[in-house]
């Protein structure tokens, strides 16, 4: 090739561009973004409409039904999530990977303009934000202590810390949770309301008039311009209690004589805990451009800064650091690597016995892993588990390049000793350049198709794709350029550069035993095939034994208990059911830390209430210090757990997902009850919930919704209340002030402003008769008009929230598998489901990982088929024949059988990261498909042999490269597949895919191909008159 002419002439110039490239590399590394996971941004706009007062179901009628058929209609769209509660509608519009989020965003919006006259006219204004599923905390932070109320520490972290925080760069907002919220309440006395002829939209009026500060405009006093200023805003609560709130003659009628006003506190809808102590939890976003790590160590520094500021006795704690994890577990594949790369070392001295050799084929891992940092750097790829993990399967192929290469300038040295050594390395690499052109094109086609494919997968996996192909395309240039100029000037007046060492000795024997083998082997053709045959068929039944799974669980120590009470249950009785699981993991010594959430949850922004339902999150010691894995520690805590039962409802233990997928299911299967009437649909749900309790294969189920919420049902007459010249909006919301109360206006205490609100005591609204007896409406035409007067109060029950997708309602039923894998639990599922008796109209979905390994199935097959067409092309054109690329292609299924049957011994069961391991296998099929056949072809056209004679010759002398290469890959592999450190679960079902395939790879190469290569040639056994292969082998010094 006309480069390697040109390096070894210039060697001085070949320096100086080689010294700019490692250059550019390490100022890339110096400058890439750390993360956990791939930058994925998902197209995703949220509607949010509050309709006050208004049930679940009248939202689904008039707010969800037009706006999900009009937004059904923008382009791009996957699909639709919608929730509906009381008085607020929330819609998800999730569109396909790929969708530009501004063009869906601007979407939204005109969809939204167009369905805004078919809305009720008394909603607020409907909200539509673009999102982010993925961004999530990157820091959740607890502040405690010991001389504050949860009042005044809740004040403080809102008043102080959170402002100290955002001002941090990168940091895009914060979340706060538990504690106590500061607010004035002034309870009214129901029965001085009915004495006074006075209602509670009067006194809420008459306080916003009192409570002002209004400027009055400019006052020019000689030289002078004053500003004119009222200034009646409330000084303090006796000034609040002495507002006169009615005049009857002379007397006056303060708020005080017929309300109590105390400095409280907001109803309490949230408890939070760390290790069983009260705290305030406060959780940390990132901006969506800004790195995990960096947001994430800036603001552990801006703490360390405010420490020696902060009151005394208030202590700040971290739950959760996503730095750490990600730094441990990066820090793990990194380590594996440089494990992997010193390994690699080793095996090239012991195979080359000679230092030069050594130095020249050694020389690819540093030059070409640092050159491609730069490449990283420009295409916007960070350092990931993914990208690092293209970078461990790189250091592990990255060497067969240089090894052809290196290994012809060793056979032409050996055999044309004459030629210079400038000459000798141009020569050798005339020879092999076209052969490891092709099988380079190859591997990089069977991944590139990656890029290709839309959906989840193909974005997981595109970092580790790209830094693959950086990595092969530089060690081809390095390999035709480099290594030869290397070579040329290490060798050059060495007489000893290639004497013979005890090892290559042992290589020369098995080299030798290797061609008698295959001599013997060629006149049992059928047996041969035969035995292939039947490891292919043992492969292809393991893999139809193993387990599914969308990615491998992580051993991040992140363990969650939920519980869940029946619905209705007080915030009360859940905080006791919480603190019960708390006393069982007390003291535990692999616990580093326990946080609580009772009556609620956590997602991104946003805080859920659901008084009925609490959560534990355990973190675990580090993985180091304890002796059980998390999805250990779940088992054993979920025994402890049945062991010891809550008296009402349930615990369940659970291992936390992988953060930033899509899925923001805690379970890793869901079943979605689809219909249309409310009681035949959870009917169904409840049936689908008792079958999937009693199946053995699952654990943690439970039903997201139920139509058992106890209600008190306020059923208005109509008549009654338009003879009185009301509506029904006018009773609602009169009924809503009354018992949640409502903030008339705000009390200032230095900068900050409380909430005045005006409500009747809880403990005065107990029961149905203490509702009807609430005066609605008082005025001066006599008597007030009690809820009893216009309406009637019933116990019923009914739907919390209404859930739909794509227009239809649905109730989703969620579990875990229990002592199988994610796919062999879905598939006995579905079994038992399908035996339902469904009516029409009514159907089940799956999802949570279901849904997500369905995704990825569908473009993982795809990716192959596209790997496998191209490969097949560049085959075509290489070989310009039909015969030798269907031998390669039609032999790889051969080599796929070993991915089958050690993932099978290993009990791994097949995912996404498999299919990884899988093309590395088939890369290699075909790379040294390449490089064998066409050494065939080219000794059968020079050298006038036939197929057989071509083909031993070919393979003998392929053999020691090959036995180089595959150990290489499977050494270079084996530390991420043994995951002794932090951070290989997600990489490691790639690596032992791809060590089983390449062990049988190798005897498929050594035995397989030539074979069929022999029988395509035509030849049968060689007649009375032709060279049997024995002797041909024997002619080859074998």
């Amino acid at each position: 090739m006309k480069i390697t002419e040109l390096t070894t002439k210039r060697p001085l110039s070949t320096a100086a561009l080689v010294l700019v490239l490692l250059v550019l590399g390490a100022y890339g590394l110096a400058r890439l973004p750390v993360d956990f996971l791939p930058d994925i941004t998902y197209p995703l706009v949220k509607v949010h409409i509050w309709w006050r007062g208004a049930t679940p179901e009248e939202i689904e009628r008039q707010v969800a039904d037009p706006v999900e058929r009009q937004l059904s209609t923008v382009d791009g769209l996957d699909y639709l999530e919608s929730s509906s509660i009381e008085g607020m509608y929330t819609l998800q519009v999730n569109f396909k990977y790929g969708v530009d989020v501004d063009v869906a965003y601007q979407d939204a919006l005109a969809a939204m303009a167009r369905v805004a006259r078919e809305l009720p006219k008394d909603l607020d204004p409907p909200i539509v934000i673009k999102a982010d599923p993925s961004q999530l905390p990157v820091l959740q932070l607890t502040v405690s202590s010991g001389g504050w109320d949860l009042v005044k520490l809740r004040d403080w972290v809102d008043r102080w810390l959170r402002d100290q925080l955002v001002a941090v760069p990168g940091v895009a907002g914060t979340e706060v949770v538990g504690g106590l919220k500061r607010e004035i309440r002034v309870h009214i006395d129901p029965m001085a309301l009915d004495r006074h002829q006075l209602g509670l939209d009067d006194l809420v009026q008459r306080l916003a008039k009192e409570n002002i500060e209004l400027s009055a405009g400019r006052v020019t006093a000689g030289k002078r311009e004053l500003i004119a200023r009222t200034t009646a805003e409330f000084a303090s609560l006796d000034e609040l209690r002495n507002v006169v709130v009615a005049r009857s003659g002379e007397a006056r009628l303060l708020l005080g004589d017929i309300a109590t006003v105390e400095d409280a506190h907001e109803e309490v809808r949230v408890i939070t805990r760390l290790d069983g102590k009260p705290c305030v939890k406060l959780s940390v976003l990132k901006q969506a451009d800004a790195n995990t790590v960096e947001v994430a160590r800036a603001v552990m520094k801006r703490l360390d800064e405010l420490r020696p500021a902060l009151p005394p006795g208030v202590s700040l704690g971290v739950v959760e650091n996503q730095a750490e994890y990600v730094e441990s577990a990066l820090a793990g594949v990194r380590n594996t690597a440089i494990e992997a790369a010193i390994l690699l070392v080793l095996l090239m001295a012991l195979f080359l016995g000679n230092w030069r050799q050594v130095v020249a084929m050694t020389w690819a891992l540093p030059f070409t892993i640092l050159t491609n940092f730069a490449w990283m750097k420009l295409a916007g790829i960070s350092l990931n588990i993914f990208s690092l993990g293209g970078l461990l399967v790189a250091i592990a192929v990255d060497l067969d390049n240089s090894i052809i290469v290196i290994e012809n300038i060793t056979r032409l040295r050996r055999d044309r000793p004459e030629l210079g050594s400038a000459r000798l390395v141009v020569a050798a690499v005339q020879e092999v350049g076209p052969s490891v052109l092709a099988s380079t094109l190859s591997f990089l086609v069977l991944f590139l198709p990656f890029l290709l494919v839309p959906g989840l997968a193909s974005l997981l996996f595109r970092d580790l794709v790209l830094v693959v192909a950086g990595v092969m395309c530089i060690s081809f240039v390095n390999a035709i350029a480099v290594t030869p100029l290397l070579m040329a000037l290490l060798l050059r007046d060495s007489a000893k550069a290639f004497r013979e060492t005890f090892f290559e000795r042992l290589v020369r024997r098995l080299t030798q035993a290797y061609g008698r083998s295959l001599a013997f082997l060629l006149r049992w053709r059928a047996a041969t095939i035969a035995v292939f045959t039947g490891i292919a068929a043992l492969g292809l039944l393991s893999v139809s034994q193993l387990g599914t799974e969308f990615l491998p669980q992580m051993d991040d120590g992140r363990v969650m208990v939920k519980v869940r009470l029946p619905t209705g249950a007080a915030l009360g009785q859940t905080d006791g059911a919480l603190r019960h699981v708390e006393s069982l993991v007390q003291g535990d010594p692999l616990i580093e830390s326990a946080f609580s959430l009772v009556g609620g949850k956590v997602w991104g922004l946003y805080t859920y209430e659901i008084a009925n339902e609490g959560e534990l999150d355990i973190q675990l010691v580090p993985r180091g210090k304890r002796d059980l894995t998390t999805a250990q520690y779940v088992k054993r805590l979920g025994k402890l757990l049945a062991e010891h039962p809550l008296p009402a409802g349930k615990a369940m233990a659970m291992q936390m997902k992988v953060k930033g997928i899509r899925s923001s299911s805690l379970s890793s299967i869901e079943v979605k009850v689809q219909g249309s009437d409310n009681t035949r649909l959870f009917a169904l749900a409840r049936e689908v919930q008792e079958r999937m309790s009693k199946a053995p294969y699952l654990t943690n189920v439970y039903q997201s919704l139920d139509m058992s919420k106890p209600e008190l049902q306020v059923s208005i007459d109509r008549f009654r209340i338009a003879d009185l010249g009301l509506t029904a909006s006018d009773v609602a919301l009169a009924l809503q002030r009354l018992v949640r109360g409502e903030v008339a206006t705000r009390y200032r205490d230095g900068d900050e402003y409380y909430g005045i609100r005006l409500m009747v005591p809880e403990s005065m609204i107990t029961s149905r008769a203490s509702i009807e007896e609430l005066p609605l409406f008082c005025g001066a035409s006599g008597g007030c008009i009690r809820v009893r007067d216009v309406a009637r109060v019933v116990e019923a029950v009914g739907p919390v929230e209404i859930v739909r997708q794509d227009q239809v309602k649905q109730v989703v039923v969620q579990a875990d598998p229990s002592g199988v894998s994610v796919g062999e639990a879905l598939a006995r599922l579905k079994s038992s489901l399908g035996a339902m008796d469904w009516p029409q109209g009514y159907q089940v979905k799956y999802g949570g990982q279901a849904e997500l390994m369905a995704e990825a199935k569908q473009s993982l097959m795809l990716v192959l088929g596209f790997a496998f067409f191209f490969a097949f092309v560049i085959l075509v054109v290489q070989f310009n024949r039909l015969r030798i690329p269907t031998i390669i292609l039609g032999t790889v299924p051969f080599s796929l059988a070993g991915v089958g049957l050690l993932l099978a011994a290993t009990g791994i069961p097949v995912g996404t990261t498999v299919v990884i391991g899988l093309l590395v296998v088939v890369a290699a099929h075909v790379t040294e498909g390449v490089l064998l056949l066409t050494y065939a072809e080219t000794a059968r056209s020079t050298e006038s042999t036939d197929a057989v004679h071509a083909v031993i010759q070919a393979a003998t002398t392929r053999f020691r490269p090959r036995l180089m290469t595959a150990l290489g890959v499977i050494i270079g592999l084996s530390p991420i597949a043994l995951n002794l450190e932090e951070g290989g679960d997600m990489l490691q079902p790639m690596a032992v895919a791809a060590i089983g395939g390449l062990l049988v790879t190798v005897a498929v190469a050594l035995y397989l191909m030539p074979l069929l290569y022999s029988l395509a040639a035509g030849r049968g056994r060689p007649g009375p008159g032709e060279a049997r292969p024995e002797s041909l082998a024997a002619e080859k010094g074998c």
